[in-house]
Formats: C-alpha cells, sequence, structure tokens
C-alpha cells in the first residue's frame, strides 16, 4: 500500500517516517479498499495523542501522491516476538500487553476501534515501550459514514466476527488477548492452518491450552488471557480496565517493574479527586510533567516567606497550613496547594508555611512546565483549581455560620 523513508524533519531538527502511498495501480475491489484505509489513516492525523500511541505528525497531498509524517520508533515490532527463541519474558509480555490496553482504552474514548490489533501493528521504542500503530483499519463509533466492514488479520479476528457482529470494543479486547497468547507461545490458540479450519475452529472449537505451549505459566496469567480470548464476549472482559486490573492480580508489582512507571502513575492520579474532571490525554501529559515526592511526617514542604509558585497534589497523606506558629487550615488526600500563586503569577513572597501531619505522597507541578503544557491541559488545571477555591469558600462559610450560632446561643 505504501512505502515508509528515513528522512530528516529540517524545521523541527529531528528524524521522522515518511509514509508515502504508492501510485494507484489497475482499479480493483481489494485497491478501493486499501484506498479507504488509507484515507482513514490520513483523517487520524495528530488526532490521537498518547504515549502508547505511534504519533502522527502531518498528513498531506503532494502532486500525486499522499503522504503521512510520523513518529520514528526505531526498536521494531513485536512479531520478531512471537518466534521460538525469541519470546519475552512474561513479566515483560504483561507489561507491554498492560500498556496497549492503555492506549486502546484511549482511542476508544475518541470514538475508535482498532480492528488490527496484532504483535505486526505494535512497535517498540529504542527503550522497549510499545506503540500501537497503523489505525487505517479503524472504526469510528460515532460516525454515519458508509465504513470498510470485514477487515483485519484472520487469527486476531473474534468468533463473532463471522456471524455478522457490529464492531465493539469486545473485537479489540479478543485480538488483544489472542496477541498476547501469541507472545507467550509463538503460536496462535488455533491449529488450523487454513481460512475455513481456522474460522470452524473459531466457532466450534476450543483453543490449545496455554499451558501445553509454555510451561510455568502463573494460572492468574493463564486466566488473563482465556478470558481475554473467550468464544463468548460476554464472558470476556467487559473493559480495558477490567482486562489491566487482571494483569495486575497476576504480576502485583507490574506498575512498580522498569519501564511501566507512566501507566502506574496513571493508574495512581486518576484515582486522586484533584484529577477526576481530566480527559485521558490531559492525564497522560499531568504524569510527564509532574515530580512525585514520598515524604516524612512533620516536613515542612513551604516555608513562609518564601518566593515560590509551584502547584502542589496530595497523592496520600495529610498537611496542614500554619500561619504565624497558629494552624489555620489542612490540606487532605486529594487535594492541590500552592495554586493561588501560580493563579496570581507573581513570585511574591508565601503566606503561610505548609508541612506534612502524616507521611504523605505529593506531586508538584513547576510553573515552566504548566506554562509550556498544552492548552487543554492548563485549562483542565485552571478549572481544577477554581473548584476547590469555591469548595474552600463554601466550607468557610459553613463554619463561620456555625460559629456565630454558637456565640448567639450562648
Amino acid at each position: 500500500m505504501a512505502e515508509v523513508y528515513l528522512v530528516v524533519d529540517r524545521f523541527h531538527q529531528r528524524q521522522v517516517a515518511l509514509k508515502v502511498v504508492r501510485t494507484a495501480g489497475a482499479p480493483s475491489e481489494e485497491r478501493v479498499q486499501l484506498e479507504h484505509l488509507w484515507v482513514n489513516e490520513m483523517r487520524l492525523a495528530g488526532r490521537l495523542k498518547h504515549p502508547y500511541i505511534l504519533e502522527v505528525y502531518e498528513a498531506g497531498t503532494d502532486e500525486d501522491r499522499s503522504f503521512l509524517v510520523m513518529e520514528l520508533v526505531s526498536g521494531g515490532t513485536l512479531k520478531a516476538h512471537t518466534r521460538q527463541g525469541n519470546l519475552l519474558e512474561m513479566p515483560k509480555v504483561a507489561d507491554v500487553v498492560f500498556k496497549v490496553c492503555h492506549a486502546l482504552e484511549y482511542a476508544n474514548t475518541q470514538g475508535l476501534l482498532h480492528r488490527d490489533v496484532k504483535p505486526d501493528n505494535v512497535l517498540l521504542a529504542e527503550d522497549g515501550t510499545p506503540k500501537v500503530s497503523d489505525f487505517g483499519a479503524s472504526y469510528l463509533t460515532t460516525s454515519d459514514a458508509t465504513q470498510v466492514i470485514g477487515v483485519g488479520t484472520l487469527p486476531f479476528m473474534p468468533p463473532e466476527h463471522f456471524e455478522g457482529a457490529e464492531p465493539n470494543v469486545q473485537h479489540d479486547i479478543y485480538a488483544t488477548g489472542v496477541m498476547m497468547y501469541n507472545l507467550l507461545t509463538g503460536a496462535y490458540p488455533h491449529r488450523g492452518d487454513s481460512q475455513a479450519t481456522m474460522i470452524f475452529e473459531k466457532l466450534h472449537g476450543a483453543p490449545v491450552p496455554l499451558e501445553s505451549r509454555r510451561q510455568n505459566v502463573p494460572a492468574a496469567l493463564r486466566d488473563v488471557v482465556e478470558l481475554a480470548m473467550h468464544r463468548d464476549p460476554r464472558q470476556r472482559f467487559a473493559s480495558w480496565q477490567a482486562f489491566r486490573d487482571a494483569l495486575s492480580g497476576a504480576f502485583p508489582d507490574l506498575g512498580e517493574t522498569e519501564g511501566v512507571g507512566e501507566s502506574a502513575r496513571f493508574e495512581i492520579m486518576r484515582r486522586v479527586p484533584f484529577f477526576q474532571h481530566f480527559s485521558e490525554t490531559e492525564l497522560w501529559e499531568a504524569v510527564r510533567i509532574g515530580v512525585v515526592h514520598e515524604l516524612p511526617a512533620r516536613h515542612e514542604v513551604i516555608t513562609e516567606g518564601t518566593e515560590d509558585t509551584t502547584v502542589f497534589v496530595v497523592e496520600a497523606g495529610e498537611l496542614e497550613v500554619v500561619r504565624k506558629g497558629v494552624r489555620i487550615g489542612r490540606v487532605p488526600t486529594g487535594e492541590s496547594f500552592g495554586e493561588i500563586a501560580y493563579i496570581e503569577g507573581t513570585e511574591r513572597p508565601r503566606s503561610a508555611s505548609v508541612r506534612t501531619v502524616t507521611p504523605a505522597v505529593v506531586t508538584t507541578f513547576a510553573p515552566a512546565a504548566l506554562r509550556e503544557a498544552s492548552q487543554s491541559l492548563q485549562v483542565a488545571f485552571g478549572r481544577a483549581m477554581v473548584r476547590q477555591l469555591v469548595k474552600r469558600l463554601f466550607d468557610s462559610n459553613d463554619r463561620l455560620v456555625a460559629a456565630m450560632k454558637v456565640r448567639t446561643s450562648v
């Protein structure tokens, strides 16, 4: 369908991948479908921004050729790790699939089903980070336009596809389960060596047991794979979150292993009330610019009289606000502090000190990082800060009214 070149983007001073569609051949049904998939891919250029999705910087047409300018990823594809002798360690497979689940969940929030999840379409960065690619076959759940049906790769297609079911998230979950099986064993879950026999096995047979093809697979991991590619879509994971939770159950240290820091941070931060109205894209960006600090009890985080406009968000623990030695407030888990100085935008002395009451986990956001963040993230932070300031105002008013009632009764 296309040729891909390694080129230099002289404007941004970076190497990128340039994908150029081949000159159209004789009209055919296959050619029409390929062109439709190419248009799909061009339409999505720049729309999907996620750390585990290959970024497309630009799309366009130059004379009689169409092209895409894409992020350059140098580690090849997962296909190389589906061969005996080059299989990944089981924790690494879980790590990769965990991140792919994140990427596909994000795509779903953008109204997209991938429909061609397989090792060939997951690239690896130099550090091993997976990047889901090739959204040309994607199905737009929010579009009324005519879309290509019947795309995909046979071993990864769910049984219900051959029964005429409409595309839905269960199709991608099934394909991800098959990909996981493929990465763990180097084989497909069905033995069929022709289209007809494989389809028959999908509809009427049972997958080859995972443990018969790879020894010492933890029962919890085997259960994850079997549920993800269950014959009955109602028995599969109901959501990507459920899929990830099961992976975490199979490998409790998944969020702590090398290379999954961003995934673990995302899971933690999405549960913090301050971030509850952030979109997935905004939260991923916040993950990348935030710095986590684990602090002991009685630790002074902000000192009265110092100049600073850092924003702090409390992920765990409790802090107190002290002015001239008198406690004037508290900051519980899930709230922020330091936001007034940031909103004012002036380096004026802090009016109070803030220190931990209990051991705490606090994430800091430097003012320079927030200023350079996307407009969307800046708006999300602004709204979260305003909501919190309004809540504090109401809480303060309630305390004042309660105090006045006590004085009146006396």
